[in-house]
């Protein structure tokens, strides 16, 4: 009978509700009568009898909804073992509970559902949620079991409007050249189903318009048409990683009523973590047919590490370690694959540090003994992704190599290659972090242009690329385009030094030039293509963020300049820049006292970078540069703009005054410090001999005592600068600070520095006095080349002759000196200089020159001395055309050697 079809109708609808939103809220006659196509009135009519049976109930207030008896709904709460799309999702009952519930109710409200926004970080399963969406909605029959599902990222044509209105609504015939057809689009195909929006943000706010009309009317227009003739039933699902207030426009999220969190794997719960490590691991043993077993260690380390990319990077870090244990497993032919720590990168390894603070909550699932853990290459549900199967691969080329013929230890180095290839492969979300927020700041286009050049050139050049080196050239060519585009011309003044020092990579950079061209319809100059061999030439596998400028931002507020500092690290791909919030109760000393600290952290060997707001940050570099003696640049009405620059140019290494320089142009009214702060340090730098020990600074002071008097180094006005080497970073840290500030002439140490060009003795050469009579030589030469700099200058405002002639040709006079074994001490070089000049002077003049009497008798008494004198004297009587007496020749004999 109807009346029985209508109860049984509002039972299944009643369940439903308690099974899926955990409560039953009650079922309208419109919706019983909608499902089973009767009459409303009908319907109604039904349930008024049932209600009157007191078999069911109703709500007072417009609508009337019906529902089950409380006892009916416990009966079937303990009859019925329900499953659905989600009951295989892990956290579904846990940290998922309340996403499941919102998700289950968008897809069951009525008439057609709720259109969904998804929010949560990159990596944690927005995708695979919005599909297990789609099949709860086929499983409770609201869209037909054939129902399409499509999915379609915004990222893809963020940049082109009309390309991404064509992508989603299709194209009329003729709608422009080349439009020889009727197109279809994606909304089109997915008509009667849903339509999936990843990264939505990328929607710019033409495209999020363009949905309007088909959210609220369920009409839409292709290009080049001008009404809405096209009808489609969707369901919308959004997702985003970003904040939703800043990236979408209001009228857009309104229409949007569902917004459902997915949380971030570091909230999710140990249970849940180890069931996701748990499922990893046996679709890898499903997928090579093998048994898996992971050690106490491997397991502990992965429920603990910090994943930064969230699932994705879980899964993506199970695999890649699968697949290193893999390679032992096929070489030794062992009958399980086993996963130790040794197969684990060190960020995964770290997780173990944890360990303790965790302990009982790890135990649960660990245990606190050695039991390992096997995963089966039975279980359910294991599908394989995608038709290359890396281990299968593997083994085909095991086999090969060794009907090859070759040894173990040479297929050991060739497949550890291949494993490394792969590792690198799907390490790409912990190395690169998140790619997706490069997009956001280039051309996509360009981003994946780049990407495969660096493979490309990584091959060719036999060396690896640091992720940064991504991010940097492609936003190094997104800048170079945009100019090029204006019209504005690019020149690099080292082209020629670029072209011959390094010829591979400005070969491959060619390559990149064309590949640029063809796609942007740009002319690259050859002066672009070499500041990108010179980008490639910078980047090297160690970690040159050591030696790069520090950024330090620092601004007013409680988390203004943390907040900032976060997002241009991400959009970077890099920790890089660092932030400090000056709270505005808080007094500029404590500030001053705290970012000084940063300062002396962040310096790398390069400097820092300082970018502050207003007010008292703007004097702190001054101060904080006397005080610690690091080199630090200030910039004011500090932007994001400025600190994604920043960061650029200091992880490609650049110089202080270069990443100084290259924001300038970004900040509108740009107003440099006073010229004492951006000046380049032009002043005269004291020469210094550095002592250092791993000993502490009591022995760097014995050394300082023992040099000064070896090489008369007060005499000289040298200063001996004892240190202690806490470390060997620290060690490289401290000379080349001392190098910027002061002239080294030598370093005394146990150690060598990297630095070729300082003259080195170690502690042991002290006893070896050719050695010492080798650096008191360099130290003499380096320190006289000083002195008779800064005569010049005195000799250009009181003498009339060419000073910086006479300059270079006494350098010479003095080397020959040297050569000779005659050796001078600064004052005596001073009264040398001066005579000389004098004597020039007054013979170019044709004065009368003074006639030492006695000359003679000096000459016959020192015949070496004076035969030596009148030969290296000959440089400035060539160089200046004078003629010089043998009485002015034995008064410079007088002055050198002291008669």
């Amino acid at each position: 009978m109807r009346i029985d079809n209508v109860y049984e109708m509002l039972k299944k609808l009643c369940l439903e509700q308690d099974r899926n939103l955990g409560r039953v809220h009650g079922v309208s006659a419109r919706e019983i009568a909608a499902r089973l196509n009767l009459q409303r009135t009908n319907v109604s009519s039904d349930l008024n009898k049932l209600c009157l049976e007191e078999k069911i109930a109703k709500t007072a207030g417009k609508p009337v909804l019906y529902r089950l008896k409380e006892s009916d709904i416990l009966a079937g709460r303990s009859a019925g073992n329900f499953t659905d799309a989600f009951g295989s999702v892990i956290g579904a009952e846990l940290s998922l509970k309340n996403a499941v519930r919102q998700a289950k109710a968008a897809i069951i409200y009525p008439p057609k559902g709720l259109h969904t926004l998804l929010l949560g970080e990159t990596g944690t399963g927005k995708s695979m949620f919005a599909e297990i969406m789609f099949e709860f909605a086929k499983d409770e029959g609201r869209i037909k079991r054939n129902a399409p599902f499509v999915a379609f990222n915004c990222a893809d044509y963020a940049h082109n409007p009309q390309l991404l209105m064509s992508q989603l609504f299709g194209v009329r015939k003729g709608a422009y050249t080349g439009a020889d057809r009727e197109r279809s689009g994606i909304v089109e195909k997915a008509d009667g189903g849903i339509l999936f929006l990843d990264e939505v943000h990328r929607l710019p706010p033409e495209g999020q318009e363009m949905l309007f009309f088909l959210i609220d009317k369920g009409l839409y227009m292709k290009l080049g048409e001008t009404e809405a003739q096209h009808r489609a039933e969707i369901l919308i699902i959004c997702a985003t990683t970003e904040n939703v207030e800043s990236t979408l426009l209001k009228t857009f999220t309104r229409r949007i009523p569902m917004a459902i969190n997915l949380p971030p794997l570091k909230d999710r719960t140990f249970k849940e973590r180890y069931e996701l490590v748990e499922y990893f691991f046996n679709t890898e043993a499903s997928r090579i047919a093998t048994e898996i077993v992971v050690t106490p260690n491997v397991m502990k380390a992965f429920l603990l590490y910090d994943c930064q990319a969230n699932i994705g990077q879980l899964k993506s870090d199970v695999k890649l370690c699968c697949a290193k244990a893999f390679l032992s497993f096929i070489m030794k032919r062992e009958g399980q694959v086993w996963v130790h720590s040794e197969d684990l990168p060190d960020y995964i390894r770290r997780g173990l540090f944890k360990y303790k603070e965790n302990k009982d909550k790890i135990d649960r699932y660990v245990g606190d003994g050695n039991v390992t853990f096997a995963f089966g290459k039975n279980e359910r549900n294991m599908v394989e992704e995608g038709g290359y199967n890396f281990y299968e691969a593997l083994e085909e080329k095991l086999n090969v190599l060794e009907l090859n013929g070759l040894d173990d230890k040479e297929i050991k180095l060739i497949m550890g290659l291949d494993i490394e290839t792969y590792l690198k492969k799907y390490l790409l979300n912990a190395e690169k972090k998140n790619l997706e927020d490069l997009y956001k700041l280039v051309d996509k286009r360009i981003v994946n242009i780049v990407d495969d050049f660096l493979v490309y050139a990584s091959k060719k050049l036999k060396r690896e690329f640091s992720p940064r080196i991504l991010h940097g050239l492609s936003m190094h060519i997104a800048s170079s385009i945009e100019r090029l585009s204006k019209g504005k011309a690019i020149q690099n003044h080292q082209l020629e030094e670029i072209k011959r020092s390094h010829k591979a990579e400005y070969e491959l950079a060619q390559g990149l030039k064309k590949k640029l061209q063809n796609e942007f319809k740009v002319d690259f100059p050859e002066d672009e293509v070499g500041f990108i061999a010179m980008l490639l030439s910078l980047d090297e596998e160690k970690d040159k963020s050591e030696e790069g400028v520090g950024v330090l931002v620092a601004m007013h507020g409680e988390s203004t300049a943390t907040s900032m500092v976060n997002v241009c690290n991400r959009l970077l791909g890099v920790d890089y820049a660092v932030g400090y919030n000056m709270p505005l109760e808080q007094k500029p000393e404590t500030a001053l006292e705290e970012i000084t600290a940063l300062v002396k952290k962040l310096d790398r060997g390069k400097g820092v970078l300082l970018m502050v707001d207003m007010g008292s940050l703007v004097f702190f570099g001054d101060m904080i540069r006397e005080r610690l003696g690091i080199p630090v640049k200030t910039v004011r009405m500090v932007s994001t703009l400025t600190v994604i620059e920043a960061g650029r140019k200091a992880m490609l290494s650049a110089p202080l005054e270069e990443v100084y320089r290259s924001v300038s142009p970004l900040q509108p009214g740009w107003d440099p410090l006073p010229e004492s702060e951006i000046r380049p340090d032009s002043g005269e730098k004291e020469d210094v001999v550095i002592t250092a020990c791993l000993t502490g600074e009591g022995t760097a002071l014995k050394l300082k005592s023992i040099l000064e008097n070896k090489f008369n180094l007060g005499e000289k006005n040298i200063e001996v600068i004892p240190i202690d080497i806490a470390s060997q970073a620290e060690y490289r840290r401290r000379i080349k600070r001392i190098a910027r500030e002061k002239n080294v002439l030598a370093v005394v140490s146990a150690i060598k520095p990297d630095e070729d060009s300082l003259p080195y003795l170690s502690t042991t050469d002290l006893l070896d006095e050719r050695k010492i009579e080798k650096v008191k030589e360099k130290i003499e030469a380096l320190s006289s080349t000083k002195l008779i700099a800064n005569m010049t200058d005195v000799i250009r405002e009181n003498v009339r002759i060419d000073a910086d002639k006479f300059g270079r040709v006494f350098q010479r006079f003095h080397a020959d000196l040297r050569h000779r074994g005659v050796r001078a001490d600064h004052n005596t070089l001073t009264g040398l200089m001066l005579h000389i000049a004098c004597v020039i002077e007054r013979v170019q003049s044709g004065k009368e020159l003074h006639r030492l009497k006695n000359y003679r008798g000096l000459i016959r008494d020192n015949p070496e001395r004076f035969r030596l004198v009148r030969e290296t004297t000959g440089l400035f009587e060539h160089e200046f055309a004078v003629q010089l007496s043998d009485a002015e020749c034995v008064s410079i004999m007088r002055i050198l050697f002291a008669l």
